[in-house]
């Protein structure tokens, strides 16, 4: 599907990161504000959920521009700690619970509830620099360091970001579907 890109400019997304479109737009099609703004005690609501995945995106984008201009990937090999984290994540789809996110991609609780559009842009500016990182470094160089994951290809960003979104999006229906039960 085309999503417009934060410029106007129509944009294809990777199957993967179509996939979290998709699912962000299927999961919160019938949310009011009330659902957004529902949380567990001391848990995110869904509309810092979205903020800290939106902020995740960018944070990317961020650092693909810099190792584009610059023209440099990542030069660093990953732990195995970091390999076998990406082997859980990227490889089997398993994303671990309970880790704290990173400052960079923390809610402040300023993104207005339901701000869908500004994620789909922020992914498609991120899909369109993961394209550029590609065709520039190639696409078997890890290109960016993740900081659970280490050093990740593209590809491997892609599916980062496809389990990362996924994980949240599951938190996202149960927060709504609380709602839904109550009424």
């Amino acid at each position: 599907m085309r999503v417009h890109g934060a410029a106007g400019r129509e944009v294809i997304l990777s199957p993967e990161l179509e996939k979290i479109r998709c699912e962000f737009e299927r999961v919160t099609r019938n949310f009011s504000g009330e659902d957004w703004l529902r949380a567990p005690e001391g848990k995110w609501s869904s509309a810092l959920i979205l903020e800290h995945v939106l902020l995740s995106y960018l944070s990317t984008t961020l650092g693909l521009l810099r190792a584009i201009h610059g023209g440099k990937p990542s030069e660093r090999k990953a732990t195995l700690r970091e390999r076998i984290a990406t082997l859980m994540v990227v490889g089997l789809g398993l994303f671990p619970p309970g880790r704290s996110a990173p400052k960079q991609a923390f809610p402040k609780g300023t993104l207005p509830p339901g701000s869908l559009q500004k994620v789909e842009q922020a992914l498609a500016a991120m899909d369109t620099r993961l394209a550029a990182a590609e065709a520039r470094f190639g696409p078997k160089v890890k290109v960016l360091d993740h900081p659970a994951l280490g050093p990740l290809t593209t590809q491997e960003w892609r599916r980062f970001h496809r389990t990362h979104a996924l994980h949240h999006l599951k938190q996202i229906q149960d927060r709504g579907t609380a709602g839904v039960r109550r009424r």
